[in-house]
């Protein structure tokens, strides 16, 4: 009986490692912007998208968006398309999350102050808020 449970555990760990072993890896990217409009806008949340894996392809595709501000979507979406990724036999469909937000301190600086990709499926766009121009008229 301890037998059987033992090779039941050993297998099951062994299907857990190939699993593992399955996720695609991201080997390429274009570090993503903080888009402009939604920069000076002050606008900052979250864009969920999914994308397609097809066998030995490395590139993402059918990439479409899940939720997210429409003033952030389409810069997340081309991020996403310029990705390439290894172990691209992990056919598959994918999600990824960005998170667009600022930093607090206020910056003359366009592109982002930083940019986290935690594995492919979530991505952290950290920008300097923009500097409120006054017209000095009252």
């Amino acid at each position: 009986m301890t037998l059987r449970i033992c090779a039941v555990l050993w297998f099951a760990a062994a299907i857990s490692v190939t699993m593992a072993a399955q996720e695609p890896t991201l080997a390429a990217v274009t570090m993503p912007t903080y888009p402009p409009l939604a920069r000076q806008a002050r606008i900052a949340g979250v864009v969920k998208l999914t994308f397609v894996l097809s066998g030995n392809a490395g590139e993402p595709t059918n990439v479409e968006v899940i939720s997210g501000h429409p003033m952030l979507k389409d810069a997340a979406i081309e991020n996403v398309k310029t990705w390439k990724f290894t172990n691209s036999y992990a056919e598959g469909t994918y999600q990824t999350t960005f998170r667009y937000r600022f930093s607090g301190v206020q910056g003359t600086h366009s592109a982002p102050r930083i940019v986290t990709f935690h594995s492919f499926h979530q991505v952290d766009v950290v920008a300097d808020l923009p500097i409120l121009e006054t017209s000095g008229k009252y």
